[in-house]
């Protein structure tokens, strides 16, 4: 495949990308400055609208049909290429560095090993959460080598990639259903087999809107996904947790935790620890 990079100007990205759709190309995408943000919660973005994006046309035909295609798309465009990248990705095999979370543990792609640590077998194939960010190994720590999960029944809302849910079950849990709203069902699936688990049970879906898709209880629940999420599913963590269990919360900025804080609290709720990696928060209520 190879990918054919122009420079435009913002203004002009919906009539080129139309002018592209008409004559039947349709593998378009584009790479537009952003400008971080902050809100209540964590970090967004703006687009900045002012200033040059890259558009990329993807071109996946014999090479020998590559130069009459780009005299085609320099015709409809009226402008030169600025770059033109063979992408060679084999999709079969995945670059997955491996993470040293402590002295302890580590997680790495099956072929490596680490004959003075314990490992978590991990390929990534996209989803959110692969152990990378300070929240989620933040919380790996305290799975792995702080919670007592053994024979516990486990709830891992935005379960992502599975990691949460995968160390959960590597920590004792007896019984750890992962839930997303995207269909994760693939890759939580291999990376538990990856480890000899077969007690994670990944449930796709909104379970907010459709309650047919959790019906159980749980011992433990965890949430990494943000602080306006977590004031979502307060209602339901309130409903699916046994009397005496806990909530693990992560993705928390320390600029909203006290907020976070109060709402989790006022469900009956009470502080246990709190953990903390640069502005990253994670929090135990029991």
């Amino acid at each position: 495949m190879f990918i054919i990079s122009y420079k435009l100007p913002y203004a002009k990205l919906d009539s080129t990308i139309e002018t592209l759709a008409i004559n039947d190309i349709y593998n378009v995408f584009y790479e537009n400055p952003l400008e971080i943000t902050t809100d209540d919660y964590g970090y967004g973005y703006l687009e900045k609208e002012d200033e040059d994006i890259i558009l990329k046309v993807a071109f996946e035909d014999k090479k020998e049909y590559l130069d009459d295609f780009i005299k085609t798309l320099t015709s409809l465009l009226n402008m030169d290429y600025i770059n033109i990248e063979e992408n060679n990705y084999d999709y079969t095999t995945y670059d997955f560095p491996a993470i040293h979370l402590d002295d302890t543990w580590v997680i790495a792609n099956p072929e490596e090993d680490f004959e003075d640590k314990k490992k978590i077998n991990f390929i990534s194939q996209g989803a959110f959460g692969t152990g990378l960010h300070e929240t989620t190994q933040d919380i790996l720590k305290l799975i792995l080598n702080d919670l007592d999960l053994k024979n516990k029944s486990v709830l891992d809302i935005g379960t992502g990639s599975g990691i949460l849910s995968i160390a959960a079950s590597i920590a004792g849990a007896s019984i750890v259903d992962a839930v997303d709203i995207r269909d994760i069902t693939d890759e939580v699936l291999l990376n538990s087999s990856l480890n000899n688990l077969e007690n994670i049970t990944p449930i796709v879906g909104n379970i907010l809107d459709d309650s047919s898709l959790i019906t159980n209880n749980y011992d433990w629940i965890f949430i990494n996904i943000g602080g306006e999420e977590t004031k979502m599913f307060m209602n339901f963590i309130k409903t699916h947790l046994n009397t005496n269990g806990t909530i693990l919360v992560s993705g928390l900025v320390e600029w909203s935790f006290d907020e976070i804080k109060e709402n989790v609290e006022s469900y009956g709720f009470k502080l246990q620890s709190k953990h903390q990696t640069n502005e990253w928060v994670t929090a135990i209520f029991k």
